[in-house]
């Protein structure tokens, strides 16, 4: 199973803490129906996110950052923390499996990082941290007309000309924000985790 846990960046500098949070609360929820994920949010700017189907916490990691990113408002920047807890199920007798754990330990010992991956698979661990640390670095850069663009990208699934007919902007403006988003080595990334997540669980 896999696990999100999370929390806000700097909020309490932000100019209006309030909105961020409750900006925070309409994504979560928007993504917990759309990845039919548990949603629980705590401690005023925390989160977290109990996925059904593993493969999908990469996707939803993203789509959490660039929801966040790309509402914020002029001279600020709104984004979060996110620690993915990949790990068994828990038992019938247990409240909570290893990925909570994981997930939970793994968000309390990050710094500077703002995505990172925990599991007890070493192996897993060794394909994966380093593609993360590159995805992370990739979505610190965003721009919040690139995180808009790309969240669209990634939610809706839909064509440059569907994405930029919703936003009111033309075919080229949306082609240029993904390209400067990395849209297509953002897709590898997310295609790759779930393909070895599902191998993971077949094994």
């Amino acid at each position: 199973m896999a696990v999100l846990t999370g929390d806000l960046i700097d909020s309490r500098s932000m100019h209006d803490t309030a909105a961020f949070i409750a900006h925070l609360k309409a994504l979560l929820g928007e993504l917990g129906i759309r990845y039919g994920a548990q949603v629980e949010t705590f401690r005023g700017d925390g989160f977290q996110l109990v996925m059904p189907h593993a493969q999908d916490a990469f996707d939803c990691a993203v789509a959490i950052r660039a929801g966040l990113i790309a509402a914020s408002p002029s001279g600020e920047r709104w984004d979060a923390r996110i620690a993915l807890g990949l790990g068994h199920s828990a038992a019938a007798d247990q409240p909570y499996g290893e990925a909570f754990v994981l997930s939970g330990k793994g968000l309390d010992g990050m710094k500077k990082e703002t995505f990172c991956v925990f599991s007890n698979e070493a192996s897993l661990l060794r394909c994966i941290e380093l593609p993360t640390a590159f995805l992370a670095a990739l979505i610190d850069r965003w721009t919040p007309v690139e995180a808009q663009t790309y969240f669209l990208h990634l939610t809706e699934r839909r064509d440059q000309q569907a994405i930029a007919e919703q936003l009111g902007k033309s075919r080229v403006t949306v082609t240029k924000a993904l390209q400067r988003a990395d849209a297509r080595l953002v897709d590898r990334y997310l295609a790759t985790m779930r393909t070895w997540i599902e191998e993971l669980q077949d094994d």
